[in-house]
C-alpha cells in the first residue's frame, strides 16, 4: 500500500487471530491461532490482521441437492429435529449453540469428495491424485468420515469449487453467516498452509492468508465479516489450500466445514438509548452504546467503528492506536511517507504472532477488554490465562464507557535486538472516504482531531496521557484515498514502552479545536481532590505517573478509612467530563455515594467487585463527595439507606 502526505501536515494492518470473548467478570481466554501476512483485494499487498480465513460454503454432506438447501437451514434452529450428524456437531462445536448453521461438508456420504479437486499452477488436474473419503482420519466426535488429499509439490493446490461434482453444489451466498469452521489435521511436524478465497467471475476478488497447522486436529475459526471486507460474500466461487514450503509429499485431512450464525449477547440485549451492550459474532467482540456508537474487535483490534450510520469509519486494518518504530527524520515532509502498517517493521520480532482477546469486565457501567500479541519463530501459543508471557509483543487494554470515552493502554516489549528504528510513535487508521478532516493550523502537541463537517456526524479525538507531548505529526492518505492515517511521535524506542491514550468517539459534535482542547485538557490535567477522609491510591495498576488518577482506565483511585471516603473535587480551570472514581477494597460491601448531599443511584462495579461511580459534567464550582461503605466504621443514618446502591 503506497501512502502520500495530505495537504495538511501536523499515520494498520497486522497479523493475528483472536477468539471470542466471555462475559462480565470472568476472564476466560479464547483459543489462539497463528497468522502470517496475507494478500488482499485485487492482489495488492495488505499485511492485515483482519483477513481471516474464509472458506467456500458448499452444499455438501448434509445437503444433497439445491432444493433441499432451505429446509436444511431451517432445521438447524429446531434442535430436537436435527438429523444425527448435525445434532452431534451442535454438541461438539460451541459456536453452533446459539444460532443457525449449515454443514457444508461432513464427509459422511459418498460423493462429497468430488466437491474438491487437486490442481497445478495452470489450473488443471493433470495426473495428480484426487481427494478421497477417509475413515482413518476424521473428527470421531461428529462422524466416521473425513477428506484425504496428497500434496506432492508447493504448487499443488486443493480447491473446493464443486467443478468435479454432479451431485453437490456450491453455496455462493454467505452473507447471513458470521463464522466459518474448518477442521484440519496436521502432520507430526506441523505444516504451513496458504488459504485463499475467491469471489466473483467478471471481477474476481481474492482473499489470502497463511496459517500454521499444528500436529493433530486443528479447529480453525474464521470471521466472515472480516473476510467480507475483501471479497463479495454474496458470490463465493472457490476456496483453496496449498503448502508453499513443501519439500516432499504430505497427506492433508479435512473434516466438518460449517458456516454459522453464532451471534450471542453477553450484555444488554434489551439496552435502551445510551446503554451499553456486548455480543460475540463470528470471531468478533462487539461493544456499543445504543444510538451512540458501536465498536467491533477482531484479532484484538478495533476493526469496525460505527457512529450515526451503518458505514464503518475505521480503516480496514483497524483503528489503533498502533505502536510504530520511526526513523529519526520520519516527520520531515521531504522524506518518504511512513508505511506504518508494514510488517517488516516487526520482522525481527518473529515470523508469526499469537494473539488473544477477551472481555474481562462487562457491566452497564463499563466494558473492559484485554488483548495480547506475542511474536515468535516458530509460532508458540499464548499461556492459558491469555497473558503476554515471555518474549516480544504488544498488549492493549480497552476501557469503554457509554459516554464515548475509550481509554487504551498500549504496552510494548521489544526483543533483545530492539526496535527496527530508534524512535517510536503511534498511529490511528480511518476510512479515507468518510470525509474526515484534520483542522488546519491546530499546531497542538497534546491531541489530534479528525473531524467530519456537519452536525451529528461522528468525529474522533485522539489524545495521550501527560506529560507525553507529540510535537511531530503527519497525516497521510493512501493513493486510492481509501485509507487515512494520523501518526504522532516521538518517544525513545526503549525495550519496554507503556503509554495510555484516550479515544473520544462520542458525542458527535467534536467538530472544532474548541471542543477538542477542552476534552484533551480534562484527560491530561486531572482535577485536584482535597480529601478529609480516606486516601488516594498512588500505585494502582495503570496509573503510569502515580498521581492517583489512573489514566489507563480514566478513573481516580480511592481507598476508604473507617468506612468513609470524603473529598472535595475542584474542577480548576478545566471543564470536567463525567469524572469516574473507584473505591478499592469494597468487594461484597454495600456502598452509598453522595454528591452535593444527594444520593447517587447510578454506580457500578469493576471485575473485582470494587465500587465505581461517576459525576455529571462539572465546571467552576468545587463539589463535595462522600462515600460510606458497610462493614467498616459507621454506616449512614437509617433514613438514608433507602437509596442503597448494592
Amino acid at each position: 500500500m503506497s501512502w502520500a502526505p495530505q495537504s495538511t501536515c501536523s499515520e494498520s494492518e497486522r497479523w493475528g487471530k483472536c477468539a471470542g470473548a466471555r462475559d462480565g467478570r470472568s476472564a476466560a481466554v479464547a483459543p489462539t491461532c497463528f497468522l502470517l501476512p496475507q494478500v488482499g483485494r485485487a492482489g495488492k499487498a495488505c499485511f492485515g490482521r483482519r483477513i481471516c480465513l474464509l472458506c467456500i460454503l458448499l452444499a455438501a454432506g448434509a445437503i444433497a441437492a439445491c432444493d433441499s438447501f432451505q429446509s436444511r437451514v431451517e432445521k438447524t434452529d429446531a434442535g430436537p429435529h436435527l438429523r444425527p450428524v448435525l445434532a452431534r456437531m451442535k454438541d461438539v462445536y460451541s459456536d453452533l449453540a446459539s444460532g443457525r448453521f449449515i454443514s457444508l461438508a461432513d464427509f459422511e456420504s459418498p460423493g462429497q469428495e468430488t466437491l474438491f479437486r487437486c490442481i497445478g499452477p495452470d489450473g488443471s488436474e493433470g495426473q495428480r491424485p484426487q481427494p478421497t473419503l477417509s475413515i482413518l482420519r476424521s473428527r470421531k466426535e461428529t462422524g466416521a468420515g473425513g477428506l484425504k488429499v496428497r500434496l506432492t509439490a508447493p504448487d499443488d493446490e486443493l480447491v473446493l469449487d464443486g467443478k468435479r461434482s454432479k451431485q453437490y453444489v456450491l453455496v455462493r451466498d454467505w452473507r447471513e453467516y458470521s463464522l466459518l469452521l474448518v477442521s484440519i489435521y496436521g502432520p507430526p511436524t506441523g505444516l504451513k498452509l496458504e488459504m485463499a478465497i475467491t469471489s466473483g467471475r467478471s471481477v474476481p476478488l481474492r482473499w489470502h492468508r497463511t496459517i500454521q497447522v499444528h500436529p493433530g486436529w486443528n479447529l480453525c475459526r474464521f470471521d466472515l465479516e472480516s473476510v467480507g471486507d475483501w471479497i463479495d460474500l454474496s458470490d463465493v466461487q472457490a476456496l483453496s489450500w496449498r503448502a508453499p514450503d513443501l519439500t516432499g509429499p504430505v497427506d492433508l485431512y479435512l473434516d466438518d466445514l460449517i458456516i454459522a450464525d453464532n451471534a450471542q449477547y453477553q450484555l444488554g440485549r434489551q439496552a435502551g438509548p445510551g446503554e451499553l451492550y456486548v455480543l460475540t459474532r463470528g470471531r468478533r467482540i462487539v461493544v456499543g452504546a445504543r444510538q451512540r456508537f458501536e465498536l467491533a474487535f477482531a484479532d484484538g483490534q478495533i476493526v469496525s467503528w460505527r457512529g450515526e450510520g451503518a458505514e464503518n469509519l475505521a480503516d480496514i486494518s483497524g483503528l489503533g492506536p498502533w505502536p510504530v518504530p520511526l526513523a529519526e527524520d520520519w516527520a520531515d515532509s521531504q522524506t518518504s511517507p511512513v508505511a506504518y502498517d508494514d510488517p517488516q517493521l516487526f520482522s525481527g520480532w518473529g515470523n508469526a504472532v499469537a494473539t488473544s482477546q477477551r472481555v474481562v469486565e462487562a457491566t452497564p457501567f463499563r466494558v473492559v477488554l484485554m488483548v495480547n500479541w506475542r511474536f515468535a519463530d516458530p509460532p508458540q501459543p499464548l499461556p492459558a490465562e491469555g497473558d503476554l508471557g515471555p518474549g516480544p509483543g504488544h498488549s492493549w487494554q480497552y476501557v469503554i464507557y457509554p459516554w464515548g470515552a475509550v481509554y487504551v493502554k498500549v504496552s510494548s516489549r521489544a526483543p533483545g535486538s530492539g526496535w527496527a528504528h530508534p524512535r517510536l510513535g503511534y498511529a490511528i487508521g480511518l476510512d479515507g472516504r468518510r470525509d474526515f478532516q484534520h483542522p488546519e493550523g491546530t499546531g497542538r502537541d497534546d491531541f489530534i482531531l479528525m473531524a467530519r463537517p456537519g452536525g451529528q456526524r461522528a468525529d474522533l479525538l485522539w489524545t495521550w496521557a501527560s506529560p507525553t507531548r507529540f510535537n511531530r505529526q503527519r497525516v497521510l492518505t493512501s493513493a486510492d484515498q481509501r485509507r487515512l492515517a494520523a501518526l504522532a511521535g516521538d518517544l525513545e524506542a526503549a525495550q519496554t514502552v507503556d503509554l495510555a491514550h484516550l479515544l473520544r468517539i462520542w458525542p458527535a459534535d467534536i467538530d472544532s479545536t474548541l471542543e477538542a482542547v477542552a476534552l484533551a485538557a480534562d484527560y491530561r490535567n486531572p482535577a485536584k481532590l482535597k480529601l478529609t477522609a480516606g486516601r488516594l491510591i498512588m500505585d494502582a495498576r495503570g496509573d503510569l505517573d502515580h498521581d492517583g488518577y489512573n489514566e489507563s482506565e480514566g478513573c481516580y483511585e480511592l481507598a476508604c478509612e473507617g468506612g468513609v471516603v470524603r473529598f472535595e473535587l475542584d474542577p480548576g480551570p478545566h471543564l470536567r467530563f463525567d469524572p469516574v472514581f473507584r473505591v478499592q477494597a469494597t468487594a461484597d460491601r454495600q456502598c452509598w455515594v453522595y454528591a452535593r448531599g444527594r444520593l447517587l443511584k447510578e454506580v457500578g462495579r469493576d471485575a473485582d467487585d470494587n465500587l465505581l461511580f461517576h459525576l455529571a459534567r462539572l465546571a467552576g464550582t468545587p463539589v463535595a463527595v462522600e462515600v460510606h461503605v458497610s462493614g467498616e466504621g459507621p454506616t449512614p443514618a437509617a433514613g438514608r439507606l433507602a437509596g442503597s446502591l448494592d
